[in-house]
């Protein structure tokens, strides 16, 4: 008897994920929402439980050429960085909420945190979606969506890096050099404001945070209770690829830390 509720409460839940239906994953933008930019959501899976996920939100500011395909137009900076925690509520309805670093190391949602609510208008697509973001303290912003990217999201990319704060990407182009990733996952940072090693701890699927290796110069407020991601933004591939380290700041979206990686 036992055996036979476990088969039919695992038939129920698998039934009610059917109907459901997955996260819709991949990479969706919005309309513009001041200027030139625009909202991206980039959304990934649990790999055992399709219902649910994780979710990076950036406010992409692209280049003021409106009449380039958008895999054409470049994005020059990173104003705003956010991580959810995403889960179906129902069938075209998601919650989004807050992550940050536990104490323990690792990641957790943020109980503390406002939710967000992401609602679909067909089931697989955020075309025609609508994101109410919220947060604490601040007036709700509705985000309205309107179809696919082509920013992707990346596993470790490891390399030479270079941690701009021109937020008019004037230091796409250059050579220059201030943060090495090796093949082990160790960060090391070499700039003004950061000075030290840190491993990379793969927290979830995708998701990175940092451990002290050893004694920090300088900087470790600016790492430990941060969360990285790697992302291709604008996605030239097959022809060509930069990718980007993000580090985001769970307590204020605006302190993004913006990478470029070179080749």
């Amino acid at each position: 008897m036992k055996n036979l509720v476990h088969s039919l409460v695992l038939v129920s839940v698998l039934a009610a994920a059917a109907v459901a239906g997955p996260i819709p994953e991949g990479s969706w933008g919005s309309t513009q929402i001041r200027k030139q930019d625009v909202m991206a959501l980039i959304i990934k899976a649990d790999k055992d439980n399709p219902t649910s996920g994780y979710a990076i939100l950036a406010e992409y500011t692209r280049l003021p050429v409106p009449l380039l395909p958008e895999r054409l137009r470049v994005c020059n900076w990173v104003p705003r960085l956010y991580l959810f925690r995403i889960g179906q509520i129902d069938k075209l309805r998601f919650s989004l909420k807050p992550v940050k670093v536990a104490a323990a190391g690792g990641i957790e949602v943020d109980a503390s945190k406002a939710v967000s609510e992401l609602t679909l208008t067909e089931k697989g697509s955020l075309a025609g979606a609508v994101l109410i973001r919220k947060e604490n303290g601040q007036a709700d912003e509705e985000i309205n969506w309107e179809g696919k990217v082509s920013s992707t999201w990346e596993d470790y990319v490891p390399g030479a890096y270079f941690g701009s704060h021109d937020a008019t990407g004037g230091d796409y182009l250059h050579k220059r050099i201030n943060t090495r990733l090796s093949a082990d996952k160790v960060a090391d940072f070499f700039q003004a404001d950061i000075t030290g090693k840190f491993d990379m701890i793969e927290s979830a699927p995708k998701i990175f945070t940092f451990k002290a290796k050893g004694p920090i110069a300088q900087g470790a407020d600016k790492i430990l209770p941060r969360i990285a991601v790697f992302v291709d933004i604008v996605n030239w591939k097959p022809f060509f690829t930069t990718d980007e380290l993000l580090v985001i700041n769970p307590d204020d979206a605006k302190d993004v830390g913006f990478y470029y990686e070179r080749h």
